[in-house]
């Protein structure tokens, strides 16, 4: 639920940057948007650690011993795991 929410508040973000009336507002909504996009990342990674999930490199992740190319089918994946 965290991830949404601070993906949310990105794209929030880069659209106030989009419409800034000045350069330094624009500056400002876009180093928002870099912020909550690493909250994001950390969410998402801190997610991915609860399934017992280790990323390989970027958008690569290990589940089982099989590599996935998304944190989606990864989570679906170590759900099923869960599940048997």
């Amino acid at each position: 639920m965290e991830r949404y929410y601070w993906a949310g508040r990105k794209s929030e973000e880069i659209d106030l940057a989009r419409c800034a009336a000045s350069p330094e507002a624009r500056l400002v909504h876009q180093e928002l948007a870099a912020r909550y996009d690493a909250k994001f990342k950390s969410a998402e990674a801190d997610a991915l650690a609860a399934f017992g999930i280790s990323e390989i490199c970027a958008d690569q992740y290990l589940v089982n011993g099989r590599q996935y190319t998304t944190a989606g089918d990864a989570i679906a994946e170590a759900k099923r795991g869960l599940a048997q």
